[in-house]
This record gives structure tokens, C-alpha cells and sequence, in this order.
């Protein structure tokens, strides 16, 4: 079972929140700040996105461009971003993964992580996401790869929505474990 998330700072959707383990962190390109860096020992960052970033932090960047758009494949992305993530994990180090906002790019790369590196069904994956960081709705072609990566990995779907509910207070009910 996936280990409980953690609010970084008042439910604000411009802070990153821990997602999974001591090392997972998942946030928009705002909160690269060099303070939240610091306070949270954050030695990797991931930059999901079109279009380079810049930065003068004091961490190893790497950034992997994908578009937010349906018909975009996301797996050789995934594949890229999960040998990152592992490659952090093993080293000790902590890693915050962003996108512009956090809410389609970002959390489906995370979401793909802890299907394949962590045995998360989607529905855990998202819902550890989703409990945490609530405006997290990844675009319908999206949902639909990763629903096909579940079933690649463990044969069945978990998710039996194709498009997220748009409200939040209907995705977070969506996903809560609680009721599984």
C-alpha cells in the first residue's frame, strides 16, 4: 500500500507535495524555489515540458519535453522519467518533479512511477496523487495510456472513467481508497 502523502505548505496549489516515500516530490514549475529546495533537501529536480527552463538552483536538473496534448505518447517519456526517479531513490537524494501547473504532465508521469516502480493499480497512483494535490487531472489521452499500462502490468483496469471529473471535490471521491 502506498505511503501516506504529505501537504508541503496549506493546501496551496502553488507549493509541491511529498508524494511518495522521503524522496518523491511532485509541485508546479513555481515551487522550484531556492527556499523550498532548501527546507526540503531537494537534490534533483524534473522539469516536465515543452520548452526549456532555466535555473541557477543548487541541484542536478534534468528536463523531458512532452506537450499536454491527448494524442501524445507518453511512453518513452515515462520510461526516461522512471530511470531518473530510480536513479535519485538510489542515490539517497530527493527529487521534485514539475510540470507548468502540476496538473496533467507532471502527475501522469508520477502517476506511470508508481504504477511501474512502486505496484500501484492507477487507482492507488492517482489517488495518492489526487489526495494530495486535488487540481491534478490528467488529460483524457493520458488517463486512457496509463489505464493501458495497467493492464499491461497487472491485466485489469482499476479506473473506470475515461475522462476525470472536471470538479475536484468528484475527482477526490473518485479516488478515495477508503471506500475500495
Amino acid at each position: 500500500m502506498a505511503k501516506k502523502t504529505k501537504e508541503i505548505s496549506n493546501a496551496s496549489t502553488s507549493a509541491a507535495s511529498l508524494i511518495y516515500g522521503p524522496y518523491l516530490y511532485l509541485g508546479p514549475r513555481t515551487s522550484a524555489s531556492a527556499a523550498f529546495i532548501k527546507a526540503h533537501n531537494i537534490t534533483h529536480i524534473l522539469s516536465i515540458g515543452a520548452t526549456p527552463a532555466s535555473t541557477d538552483l543548487p541541484v542536478t536538473y534534468h528536463r523531458l519535453s512532452l506537450v499536454d496534448d491527448p494524442s501524445i505518447s507518453i511512453t518513452e517519456i515515462c520510461d526516461l522519467a522512471n530511470e531518473f526517479i530510480e536513479s535519485v531513490k538510489a542515490s539517497g537524494g530527493r527529487v521534485l518533479v514539475h510540470c507548468s501547473a502540476a496538473v496533467s504532465r507532471s502527475p501522469t508521469v508520477v502517476a506511470a512511477y508508481l504504477m511501474k516502480k512502486c505496484n500501484m493499480t492507477l487507482k492507488e497512483a492517482l489517488g495518492t496523487i489526487i489526495l494530495s494535490r486535488p487540481a491534478v487531472c490528467p488529460n483524457a489521452g493520458f488517463l486512457a495510456q496509463l489505464k493501458e499500462l495497467e493492464m499491461a502490468l497487472y491485466g485489469s483496469s482499476s479506473v473506470v472513467v475515461d475522462v476525470l471529473p472536471a470538479r475536484k471535490d468528484q475527482r477526490l471521491a473518485l479516488f478515495d481508497l477508503t471506500k475500495s
